[in-house]
């Protein structure tokens, strides 16, 4: 009788993740020298300079000639950070406690290695986050030091990459090159590989687990930190001018001395009347704060105060008249005016910070108005916990903060219940679409394993088109079966990479001799492989016939070359006319923002058409994919459609689709800015 396997042990799963995460970086160059050869030219065709040109070519040479030195060496570094990542940190410490002399070529190479981490820390946040905290349970259960979990992350992975282009004695500045030009496909890599290791870790059952407070925070949108200090900014200015002027309370500097000359205003509030909006089929709600403004004025309230009183009326404003907030909505909204403005009154931090609490409460409002529209079947419940939530701040004056706090928390955590619905509605759609990804994704990195083996190792056509239709769907298979890059993975690619040296004439007796050994071991390999995948005798024998050929050629050199070799390997020069050629072309090819703006969709994210598409004037995103397919939905998770990068790309060009902003508070803000630099000194 047939027993269950028992499941790998933490520790085994461990050394498992670690092995795959090694293995994408010790084939990155082989199956990345395209892309980065294409990015060495162009930054070449920007600055034709000797100086570029050396290390353009120094670069080129050894991404054509030696892409395999290169992934080990990369690889090698990573798993000697895995070994020792605290003596890994020490080396690569950027503040080291000794006073050290660095030449400009090696602090710009620690400029570009920071500067690259950070970006793809940015732009691959939402992927590790789901994998690092599969990372930190599998740690925790292994009994291995949980503040690890982020040991896949871009900074290490970069540093790794830097080191070993030290290692290699790659002129520093050639090497500055090679580091920024692998960034885009390194970036690609990474997302690949840690959706495979999660796919994987997910499929032994581990959990995920919080890890915000190991990653390094977000970076604020510029935006929407310029357009809040630019107004705060403004406050102090015209307060300021105020004050010089003899006018108004003196202003002071930071949250305390504000709150202080904020106080007679934030008195005058205990007492103000909460006005209830009226009623939404006659009226827009109540803008309680003009109505404020104007008495403030009367009363001869300070210039600091009735700057903030004047700003925040401002942002309300353009909230209460966006379009994309449905009324009954904006009349909840309406409720946290004052409120609002207490908060704003005692910190300033209001206008600065966009995770305070009350603008996160009204920036989730705002998701609620397109995540539970009027028409949605949800849209009672939804409204009544936001009104609930609104109800909470008001019942608390005393602590404002607080109570924004409170209620974010608690709408926060209903809609997390929400979406877990939504999410299961989609669940069965997003596992198949998974599973179609994960054998695109074998298959690609199969062909590019041969492509790269192919332009390295000669070898007949016919047994190039062999592989490519049996061995090729064998090591898709595999992949899918071990959800990445795994064990019978990892001895598949051996197996080719010995098979295509087992092709070529050996140089030396003893090579002769070894290689002789090894064909049967390869031949054997190969037979199981396909038979695994169900090849039948007839296949098999003209599958193997092709090799056999090819290894008599050198076995039995009388017999002769049957069969001419094919994609013998020459590296790349640059020549003058093909950097002149590609600097005409970035001329002419502009930044396609429409693309980028595509592929930074994250999951939750939503875009509008104009006109619906499907029946759907905005729909959210339910899933991406790693190679940048999306799934869309409507409000429910029920109806649903799919696009790539490009297609949605080619929509947002062509006018019929557009990604809002999805912040209240940043809209609000960049527009009141905007008002603000409109009207004259």
């Amino acid at each position: 009788m047939n027993t269950p396997s028992a499941s790998p042990a933490p520790a085994e799963l461990l050394h498992e993740t670690d092995a795959r995460m090694a293995q994408a970086l010790e084939n990155f160059f082989q199956r990345s020298h395209g892309p980065i050869q294409d990015a060495i030219l162009r930054v070449i065709s920007t600055r034709i300079t000797p100086e570029a040109l050396t290390a353009g070519q120094v670069c080129l040479d050894w991404i054509n000639a030696y892409p395999e030195t290169l992934s080990a060496a990369f690889a090698e570094q990573f798993r000697h950070h895995l070994e020792h990542p605290d003596t890994f940190a020490q080396t690569q410490d950027p503040y080291p406690a000794e006073l050290q002399l660095v030449d400009d070529e090696a602090l710009r190479r620690q400029l570009a290695a920071d500067k690259i981490a950070t970006q793809l820390t940015e732009n691959l946040r939402a992927d590790m986050l789901l994998l690092f905290g599969r990372m930190q349970s599998l740690r925790r259960a292994a009994l291995e030091d949980e503040t690890q979990a982020n040991a896949y992350g871009p900074q290490p992975v970069v540093r790794a990459l830097s080191h070993a282009l030290d290692t290699l004695d790659l002129d520093t500045a050639a090497g500055t090159l090679l580091l920024q030009c692998a960034r885009v496909p390194l970036q690609d890599t990474l997302k690949q590989t840690y959706a495979a290791i999660s796919q994987f870790l997910a499929a032994q059952d581990i959990p995920v687990l919080p890890v915000e407070h190991i990653l390094p925070a977000a970076a604020p949108r510029k935006t929407e930190a310029d357009a809040g200090h630019d107004i705060l900014a403004h406050i102090q200015s015209v307060a300021a001018h105020a004050t010089a002027g003899g006018s108004g309370a003196a202003m002071g500097n930071g949250a305390g001395a504000a709150g202080m000359a904020s106080r007679p205003l934030l008195d005058r509030l205990t007492d103000w009347p909460i006005r209830q909006a009226v009623d939404l089929v006659t009226d827009a709600p109540a803008r309680l704060l003009r109505q404020l403004q104007s008495e403030a004025r009367k009363a001869g309230t300070g210039a600091f105060d009735l700057a903030v009183l004047d700003a925040v009326a401002g942002l309300f404003d353009f909230i209460l008249d966006d379009p994309d907030v449905s009324p009954r909505y904006k009349a909840a909204i309406a409720h946290l005016q004052i409120p609002a403005l207490r908060v704003a009154l005692v910190a300033t931090d209001f206008f600065s910070d966009d995770q305070h609490p009350a603008r996160q409460l009204i920036d989730l409002t705002g998701a609620f108005s397109r995540r539970f529209p009027e028409h949605a079947p949800s849209h009672d419940d939804a409204l009544g916990q936001v009104e609930s939530a609104c109800a909470a701040i008001l019942g608390d004056p005393g602590h404002p903060v607080d109570a924004f706090a409170r209620a974010h928390r608690a709408l926060a955590a209903w809609l997390g219940d929400e979406e877990a619905r939504a999410e299961a509605r989609l669940a069965a759609e997003v596992a198949q679409l998974e599973h179609i990804e994960r054998q695109e994704l074998g298959t690609l990195l199969a062909l590019e394993n041969l492509q790269d083996l192919t332009a390295r190792y000669p070898a007949p056509e016919s047994v190039l088109r062999r592989l490519e239709a049996a061995w090729v769907s064998h090591m898709a298979a595999l992949y899918m079966a071990e959800s990445g890059e795994g064990p019978a993975w990892r001895i598949a690619c051996s197996t080719l990479l010995q098979l295509f040296q087992s092709l070529q004439p050996p140089d030396t007796d003893t090579l002769r001799e070894s290689r002789l050994q090894s064909i049967p071991r390869i031949n054997a390999a190969l037979r199981e492989g396909l038979l695994a995948q169900g090849a039948e005798p007839a296949q098999l024998k003209n599958f193997f016939s092709a090799i056999t050929a090819t290894q008599e050629a050198w076995i039995r050199p009388a017999v002769g070359q049957r069969e001419a070799t094919t994609s013998c390997f020459t590296p790349r020069q640059v020549t003058p006319e093909q950097i002149e050629s590609l600097a005409r072309q970035r001329e002419d090819t502009p930044d396609d923002d429409a693309l980028h703006q595509a592929q930074q969709l994250l999951e939750g994210d939503w875009v509008d058409f104009s006109p619906p598409y499907e029946g759907l004037p905005t729909a959210r995103v339910a899933w991406v994919g790693v190679r940048g397919y999306l799934l869309f939905c409507d409000s429910e998770g029920e109806q649903r459609f799919s696009f790539d990068c490009e297609r949605l790309a080619a929509e947002i060009r062509a006018g019929r689709a557009s990604i809002p902003e999805h912040s209240l508070t940043r809209k609000a803000f960049l527009r009141l800015k905007s008002s603000m630099e409109s009207v004259p000194d």
